[in-house]
């Protein structure tokens, strides 16, 4: 039986909530956000911080249960949904994975 998907990507995306620190390259600061969604390539971050097209993170997800190991990669910022003029909504792609 053939599963007809309306999801035409290369890789699934799960649907997570996980928290997040990330900081924008060429600032030191720390910034906190959550996880949405996550694919081999992609993600999806929510936060407070001001986000553009274009930002190049640098992202660290340790989720709460040992299972899973954590995340720790840079990111390129690839597009921006501002909601109620204070969340930020930013589809990333994972350019490189961190150790």
């Amino acid at each position: 039986m053939m599963v007809d998907s309306s999801d035409k990507r290369d890789f699934r995306r799960m649907s997570v909530e996980i928290g997040a620190r990330f900081r924008i390259k060429g600032n030191g600061e720390y910034h906190e956000g959550t996880v949405a969604d996550l694919s081999a390539t992609g993600i999806l971050l929510t936060t407070q911080t001001p986000l553009a097209n274009g930002d190049e993170l640098e992202l660290k997800v340790k989720p709460e249960k040992a299972v899973v190991p954590p995340l720790y990669a840079k990111v390129k910022v690839l597009r921006v949904d501002i909601e109620n003029g204070e969340l930020y909504r930013a589809g990333c792609k994972i350019t490189e994975m961190l150790s």
